[in-house]
């Protein structure tokens, strides 16, 4: 028997997560093929995660599938670097059909060998807030809000929850 109602966060495999409290018929497009996992929690986070690994001698602009993947594990072999989130627009693309406030977290890991700093910049659509910095052998947790998702005018905010050191 189908759950009528629910409290709690939603997450599926590609990513998506939504948090709605005492929510009656919710809808979520799944993929046909049934390949797409949701599930529903009750007052625990449940996250998918693909970690990418980045090892470049230069600074690199992310993909939406990268963020995706909740995990990007980077060094910046040999020096700092200032690398780039995606545009808004590749952020929005990559969720269809969500709706404005979806979010979604991401952790970036600063795996260099030596003192070489990650700094994160901007890209077109997005407003940064608090830290954009990763010194080594720290990573910092970021929260992605789209906050326009209308063809050519999409938007969003990044945000700095925190860092800590491994």
């Amino acid at each position: 028997m189908a759950r009528s109602s629910f409290s709690g966060p939603v997450a599926s495999a590609n990513g998506f997560t939504a948090f709605q409290e005492n929510t009656t018929n919710l809808s979520l497009p799944l993929s046909s093929t049934g390949t797409g996992v949701v599930a529903i929690t009750t007052n625990v986070p449940v996250f998918f995660t693909s970690p990418v690994v980045l090892d470049t001698t230069s600074d690199v602009t992310y993909t939406a599938a990268q963020l995706k993947g909740g995990i990007i594990l980077r060094d910046p072999n040999g020096g700092a670097r200032a690398d780039l989130f995606p545009t808004a627009a590749a952020l929005v693309a990559a969720f269809p059909s969500c709706p404005v406030g979806t979010t979604f977290e991401i952790v970036i890991r600063n795996t260099a060998d030596a003192a070489e700093t990650i700094t994160m910049t901007t890209n077109t659509g997005l407003t940064l807030s608090g830290t954009m910095t990763i010194a080594q052998n720290n990573q910092r947790r970021f929260w992605v809000r789209l906050t326009n998702v209308t063809s050519s005018s999409e938007a969003a905010t990044i945000y700095s929850v925190g860092g800590t050191t491994f």
